[in-house]
């Protein structure tokens, strides 16, 4: 977490480094990701930095965590019982999370980008832990619609889970195959991924796979 130093700085200051960090760690790997070079950008002494966080690690963590409760400010307001099935209910997340990525797209950006470095030595442990509470999650959803006959039960919910977890984390590269949708480019761009017609692109992919899943999920 950041020292108190950090939360000390005057909002726009601690606004404008946020800024700078998230773009630097959404187009690079942690590993490549390069605090000099922020700090050359800004016209600070790195040793500052030093000042608002432990190390290099301490400063991801903060922008993950940061990232990740304006993500559930956005989707917290979507319960299941205001829907008629789960599958509306799942549209329904995803457009939020269309809207938080055109309106906090650094924030989305650095999410997304986390999710694409599971090959990288330092984060393949915050994918795997991503990965387990996302598939705990699912888990918990698919047992509830199983226990009021809306799924079907010859199925574990757990393998059932898997199949949406890795929809979630691969929806991008679907896009990026099957729509023209470049991805990287607006990462490097620093606009929403989902700008202009890709969030009709996505939720068009969304429904596509949920008459998939409709399918293979429901109960005979």
């Amino acid at each position: 977490m950041p020292k108190q130093t950090f939360f000390n700085l005057a909002e726009n200051k601690r606004e404008k480094l946020l800024k700078a960090f998230l773009m630097e760690f959404s187009t690079k790997s942690f590993e490549d990701a390069s605090i000099s070079a922020v700090v050359k950008k800004l016209g600070i002494a790195k040793g500052s930095i030093y000042q608002y966080f432990e190390d290099k690690m301490d400063l991801f963590f903060y922008l993950k965590q940061h990232c990740e409760q304006v993500k559930q400010s956005y989707a917290k307001h979507i319960k299941r019982e205001d829907y008629e099935d789960f599958w509306q209910f799942l549209r329904a997340l995803y457009q939020e999370g269309i809207k938080y990525d055109m309106e906090r797209p650094l924030e989305s950006n650095f999410l997304f980008a986390l999710v694409n470095q599971q090959h990288s030595p330092t984060m393949r442990q915050f994918y795997i832990e991503w990965q387990q509470k996302a598939l705990d999650m699912f888990t918990q959803m698919i047992a509830y619609e199983v226990k009021i006959g809306h799924f079907r039960q010859d199925l574990p919910p757990k393998s059932m889970a898997y199949v949406l977890v890795t929809l979630t984390t691969k929806i991008g590269d679907y896009m990026t195959v099957t729509m023209d949708v470049d991805i990287q480019k607006k990462l490097f761009s620093g606009e929403p991924i989902l700008a202009h017609n890709s969030g009709k692109t996505l939720l068009q992919a969304v429904d596509e796979h949920i008459m998939i899943l409709k399918r293979a999920f429901s109960k005979p």
